[in-house]
Order: C-alpha cells, then structure tokens, then sequence
C-alpha cells in the first residue's frame, strides 16, 4: 500500500507577506495619486488655456473683419467656432459657456475695446484662468492660477 502525504502546500503567500505587500502598495498610490490629480488638473487648464488664446484671436480677427466689436458668442462663430460638447455655441450674449470637454466654464465681459475673458474648474477653483485683449492697443494677456493662488485680472490697459 502506498502512503500519502498530506503536507501543506508551500506555493502560496502567507497572509503576512499578503498584508505587507497590500500596506506597500497603499503607502505608493497614497503618494502618486495626487500628484497624478494634479497633472490631470494642470493638463486640463493648459487645454482650456489654449482655447481661451483661440478667443482672444478671434475677438480681434472679428473687429478687424467687420469693423465691429463682436457681441455675443454667435459673433465669433461666425469668424471661428467656438466649441462647447454640443457643438459651436449659438448664444446671443458672452454668458457663460461651459467649453468642449466639460471641465472649464468661459464668460466674457467687454468695457469698450477692452474684453475680458474668465474662465473657472469647478474641480480645481483655484486654477482658474483670466485673459483681456484690448482693440485699441492691441495688448493681450493671459494669466492662469495656481494650486495655492487664483489668477488675478493681467494689464492690458
């Protein structure tokens, strides 16, 4: 008769290297999640970054076109679209429109020549972006937060 042996298979894990290795990965992604936060947010503002300097072009690109000042978002898709995530805003007015991707919401106000245009994350408030054009001098500026500091209104007087 043949004998067998019962012993403990030693392929596995002990519940001890298991809860160690667990302890390790969380102390890891403890570090790098909000750093990879971060990134995301940043990546993001650089976006809407991009296109608020779209707009600024376009306002002028419309006075210089028309001879007007451009009143509405409707004004400047006639120039160049101006994309929110259900197509090109028709609005009548510079309210706020929330941009393509969803993660930014632009207005615009206008004193003469001078328009300004704002834009905040609801995300990340703090990293929220503030640029101006002024037709009669041609000055243009963009001004974006940061972590620790909102952007302030740049000079474009």
């Amino acid at each position: 008769m043949e004998s067998k042996n019962y012993s403990c298979n030693k392929d596995g894990f002990t519940l001890s290297e298991v809860l160690i290795t667990t302890t390790i990965v969380g102390i890891l992604s403890s570090i790098a999640l909000p750093n990879y936060l971060n990134q995301v947010h940043r990546t993001r503002q650089n976006e809407a970054v991009s296109t608020i300097s779209q707009i600024q072009t376009t306002i002028a690109t419309y006075a210089d076109e028309f001879g007007l000042l451009p009143g509405s978002w409707a004004d400047l898709n006639s120039v160049n679209a101006v994309m929110t995530d259900t197509g090109p805003s028709q609005k009548e007015s510079f309210e706020a429109i929330k941009l393509a991707g969803g993660h930014y919401v632009v207005a615009i106000s206008q004193s003469a020549n001078l328009f300004t245009i704002t834009s905040t994350s609801s995300n990340a408030p703090k990293l929220n972006i503030i640029a101006c054009i002024n037709l009669t001098n041609g000055a243009s500026a963009v001004s974006k937060g940061t972590n620790s500091d909102a952007a302030e209104t740049p000079n474009c007087g």
